[in-house]
């Protein structure tokens, strides 16, 4: 069995004694080491949302977290001044994105605008059809449930 050691070079910031215990471990030890290590600086990041909150131009409305993603909701700035475009509900898919440097940013993705898609449910077959409408374009029933509240 090589040595496969001889041809990495440390970091320098790290302790001899560290890295003599480190190059000690087997494949599985060193498996179970990173996912603790992947675990350990998740614990220590700042929470995406309170990174989004922060760094978000215009209004956040709604972030939902996905692990390695979040899927923003948000009003962009007004175009014309200060404040918001509360006419607009924007939609981004946010991410970490690591530097070559080693830091961190925020990736946002524009995913498109969210119309209000308002939409009434038939208590008769279940479909869901369009607010305007009054009868179940699926089995003509009257009874509709529109999910909101006049």
């Amino acid at each position: 069995m090589s040595d496969a050691n001889d041809d990495l070079t440390p970091p320098d910031d790290l302790s001899e004694t560290l890295i003599q215990r480190i190059d000690a471990l087997e494949l599985p030890e060193l498996k179970s080491l990173l996912s603790y290590i992947e675990q350990r600086i998740e614990s220590l990041r700042t929470p995406i949302e309170a990174e989004i909150e922060a760094n978000a131009a215009g209004e956040v409305l709604e972030i939902e977290n996905h692990g390695a993603y979040a899927l923003v909701r948000k009003h962009p700035p007004d175009p014309d001044g200060p404040g918001v475009n509360a006419d607009i509900t924007s939609l981004y898919h946010v991410r970490r994105e690591s530097h070559l440097d080693g830091t961190e940013s925020l990736h946002w993705a524009y995913l498109g605008d969210v119309h209000d898609t308002s939409e009434n449910r038939c208590e008769t077959c279940g479909r869901t059809f369009d607010h305007e409408i009054d009868v179940c374009p699926n089995c003509g029933s009257g009874d509709v449930d529109s999910g909101t509240e006049d």
